[in-house]
């Protein structure tokens, strides 16, 4: 009889424990695309009070672990660098997302603790006239973004934005950028 009444604690003791456990790293929290900036720097495992007033939701099925994962760059504002299904894509308001490729990929961590430090990069605007003319078709848009990683390497990215025609009312207007990539030595040259 007390054979049966320990092991029946025992049972109890695990499923409490088990029913308790769970992954204390964050790999299974689901971070929305559109979190505010106050609940960007917030560590869901030490604060988990937070996570419903931040939309921050729990996912308890193992198919949902291709839920995209996301760094924020310091400049420009808002924007960041989000990996979905082993790629990596740069995420600035206003365009459509570039897909970054190379050895960058490989060296940049979006693990749990690393989701709470922006990345220190740094971001060159240019605008001129390419000529002496003033017009607007001749007008040069560009921007370069040095990127550090992880490992202590630095990737430059160089774009180009093009001229938006039309209104507000246009969908091209509506939908955004496609951001033009440029070679860094062109970008150089514009300054």
């Amino acid at each position: 009889m007390n054979f049966k009444i320990a092991l029946g604690f025992c049972c109890l003791f695990l499923c409490l424990l088990n029913a308790c456990g769970g992954t204390s790293d964050g790999s299974n929290l689901e971070m929305p695309d559109n979190m505010p900036p106050v609940c960007r720097e917030i560590d869901f495992v030490e604060q988990p009070d937070m996570k419903e007033l931040c939309g921050v939701r729990t996912v308890r099925f193992r198919s949902y672990r291709n839920i995209a994962k996301e760094r924020y760059l310091i400049a420009p504002k808002d924007a960041k660098i989000v990996m979905a299904e082993d790629r990596l894509e740069l995420r600035i308001p206003g365009n459509f997302p570039v897909e970054l490729s190379g050895p960058i990929t490989k060296e940049l961590r979006f693990d749990q603790e690393s989701r709470l430090k922006k990345l220190r990069n740094r971001y060159e605007y240019h605008e001129g006239y390419r000529g002496t003319s003033k017009k607007r078709e001749n007008r040069v848009r560009a921007f370069k973004l040095t990127i550090p990683t992880d490992a202590g390497n630095e990737y430059e990215y160089c774009f180009r934005i093009p001229e938006k025609f039309g209104n507000a009312r246009t969908r091209n207007q509506a939908m955004g950028n496609r951001l033009e990539e440029l070679q860094c030595a062109e970008f150089n040259s514009l300054k």
